[in-house]
């Protein structure tokens, strides 16, 4: 038996969702902003991902909607549908290949909605534009740059959301026009499904013309519409189901059986806060049989078909960092974790790391929940375990800090000045050879998991 919860693309924003949505072996994840906040957490999440047959995506279209740091800004799809297709292909090949580098293998994008003065300001500048032909134009020069660098695309937000007044994320949208209207709308999808888009994202929108349901649960649009009229045999995905123009009208049961049995493959979930209570309602429905098992079998095919092994660039620097970091440390316990800044640090022109320390002190209070003070002010702390955080040492200032060993439960955190190394080393300490947040953020999460007795390595 196929495991159905395949058709569940959940969104995560921690680290530790990802543990929600590998029990349920999801079929895709969406990668939201949080994630990226933090290298180290990227890179944790990557390695967990490394080999896994899955989609990993995020919603990464340039401009007003920019999800990974690491991509070099666009001007936006409004302003790049007033240049040409070259452009347009150029640009989305080599946002692609960073994303393909960083182990993703998909994004939902573009937006093939048209720009209209008076639609809501949801789509504004995600629009290639007004004109039909010119949507058309640029979004297939998006998809083909995206496969160009081995992502793959989802066109979005069918069968179009540019003429809806209101807002899908926050109430019901309707477009209220004619068929022959509608069509303008559908041209820029048509092309994309005739060059075999990968994917097609359903817009929450109510088109009177075709059906009195939202698109995301029409039996007469994804069915009659798009598998049949329009011939397309891709991935079909609901947007988030979350978003209230949905979530008012439908409970989660009523969700996925009008979009299964509607001839839908994947059904968004924006957080993993939903996917236990959609997973449980998945399986009464089935139990119930109360879901098109054809389709339900057809979607967990299609899914399979796009889904590739996770295969990063970057994957590699874990394992260096792993292996590089040294962790000298026994018998250790802590009721309450306090970390101490230095005094002062002097940085070299030719040093940037000290742009790195209000990261460092984040992770410290999220990872290892710990308190976060100055060398002066420890007195009050007796009792707790002390990570004395290192950058430097004059001769004087060694003797200082191996002085607290006497009243303190302390690890020796040596990060840039790795000699000093040997005036710790009948000490529990860590030598990080780094003050990178990527290798902090690593050394911070052992260091938790060591402290609640959990395996050192990985």
């Amino acid at each position: 038996m196929k495991n159905f919860e395949k058709i569940f693309f959940c969104g995560i924003s921690k680290v530790e969702d990802l543990e929600v949505v590998e029990r349920y072996n999801v079929g895709g994840i969406l990668l939201h902003s949080p994630i990226f906040r933090d290298p180290s957490d990227f890179l944790h999440v990557i390695n967990r991902l490394e080999g896994k047959r899955i989609l990993l995506c995020t919603d990464h279209e340039g401009g007003q909607i920019e999800i990974i740091p690491y991509i070099f800004p666009s001007p936006g799809n409004l302003l790049l549908g007033k240049t040409d297709e070259k452009t347009v292909n150029r640009y989305c090949t080599f946002a692609g290949k960073i994303m393909k580098t960083l182990g993703l293998n998909m994004v939902f994008a573009p937006v093939l909605d048209l720009y209209c003065a008076t639609s809501n300001s949801v789509i504004g500048y995600r629009s290639y534009g007004s004109d039909s032909s010119v949507v058309a134009k640029m979004g297939l020069a998006a998809i083909e740059g995206y496969r160009i660098s081995g992502i793959a695309s989802c066109a979005k937000h069918f069968p179009g959301h540019g003429r809806a007044t209101q807002d899908s994320h926050e109430e019901l949208a309707i477009v209220d026009v004619d068929y022959e209207t509608l069509k303008e709308d559908l041209y820029p999808f048509e092309v994309a499904i005739k060059n075999h888009v990968e994917s097609i994202m359903l817009a929450h929108v109510i088109y009177p013309a075709l059906d009195d349901k939202p698109a995301s649960i029409s039996t007469r649009i994804i069915k009659n519409l798009l598998r049949e009229e329009l011939k397309y045999d891709g991935l079909i995905i609901s947007d988030a189901v979350e978003m209230k123009a949905l979530s008012k009208i439908c409970s989660p049961s009523e969700v996925i059986e009008k979009f299964i049995n509607a001839g839908g493959d994947m059904l968004i979930l924006s957080s993993p806060s939903s996917l236990q209570l959609y997973a449980q309602e998945l399986n009464r429905l089935l139990q119930e049989g109360r879901l098109d098992l054809k389709q339900l079998n057809r979607a967990v095919d299609r899914v399979e078909s796009l889904a590739k092994p996770i295969e990063s660039d970057i994957e590699f620097l874990h394992d260096s960092i792993d292996s590089s970091v040294e962790f000298h440390i026994s018998n250790l316990t802590a009721k309450e974790i306090v970390f101490i800044l230095p005094k002062s640090v002097c940085f070299s022109q030719a040093d940037v790391s000290h742009r790195y320390l209000p990261l460092i002190k984040e992770q410290v209070q999220r990872l290892l929940g710990a308190r976060v003070v100055e060398f002066d002010d420890l007195e009050r702390y007796r009792g707790s375990l002390l990570v004395d955080f290192i950058i430097d040492l004059s001769t004087d200032e060694i003797n200082t800090h191996r002085e607290l060993s006497k009243d303190f439960n302390v690890i020796y955190l040596l990060t840039r000045n790795a000699s000093l190394k040997k005036y710790f080393e009948d000490l529990n300490h860590i030598v990080t050879y780094s003050l990178s947040p990527l290798v902090t953020g690593m050394v911070f999460r052992k260091l938790s998991k060591l402290l609640t007795g959990g395996e050192l390595r990985g």
